[in-house]
């Protein structure tokens, strides 16, 4: 027999029996093992951010009796509008987790007449009057978690001092007054990273300002806030 034509037999009947067997296998390769890499979020920041709030005058005490025996509302006024604020801060990293300390300066102010049925007597009588919240100031303390390398789930505590004016007027003559209000600030928020330098974030904020000063304990204030802002990172 042929030399050459008995290793070509060989050879196909070594190919015949493969693909009778299933064929030829490729071989497979390993999928590299991926793993997250935790982006950096520690350093200082500042920013600034457009806000919704809502703020409650309330009547207690004697007051807040008063108006109940008179079927009135107890919420005396809800001073509410859009403002705006600057943030600055510093954050530390420590894997997943990070921590961070901050202030903010809001810029505007929240502003309303008087609410519900004592409105209407004012009104009725000719008179006016407008409540407002404006300069407050806060510095809170923050702790968030990453969710991804680039989005911080986080919460904060704080402490804010705001001004609180109400101003009436009467058949030709004005009076106005201010107090300060302060009180302890809690929240909730998330921020992303668009980039390394640039980073977005909603926060919602619930301010108790507690006993209005200098009301002998008839008056309360709250302030709520949904805010969107951004930071710059150093």
């Amino acid at each position: 027999m042929n030399t050459k034509f008995s290793v070509i037999a060989i050879v196909a009947a070594a190919i015949g029996s493969s693909a009778a067997a299933g064929g030829f296998v490729n071989p497979v390769a390993n999928s590299p093992v991926t793993t997250m890499t935790v982006s950096d979020w520690s350093g200082a920041y500042v920013g600034a951010n457009i806000n919704y709030g809502k703020g409650e005058l309330n009547a207690i005490g004697e007051l807040g009796d008063l108006a109940s025996d008179g079927g009135l509302d107890r919420t005396i006024s809800e001073p509410d509008g859009m403002s705006g604020a600057i943030r600055a801060g510093y954050d530390w990293q420590a894997g997943n987790a990070v921590f961070g300390l901050g202030a903010e300066y809001n810029i505007g102010k929240y502003k309303a007449g008087l609410s519900g049925e004592l409105g209407d007597v004012v009104d009725a009588v000719g008179a006016s009057a407008d409540v407002e919240i404006k300069n407050a100031a806060t510095v809170f303390a923050r702790a968030g978690y990453l969710v991804n390398p680039n989005f911080l789930a986080y919460g904060l505590l704080g402490y804010t001092r705001a001004k609180g004016e109400a101003d009436a007027s009467f058949e030709g003559e004005s009076e106005s007054g201010s107090v300060t209000l302060s009180g302890a600030t809690f929240g909730l928020g998330g921020e992303y990273k668009f980039s390394s330098d640039w980073s977005g974030y909603a926060e919602y904020a619930y301010t108790d300002f507690g006993d209005v000063r200098d009301t002998d304990g008839n008056l309360e204030a709250d302030l709520s806030q949904i805010k969107l802002g951004v930071n710059y990172r150093f």
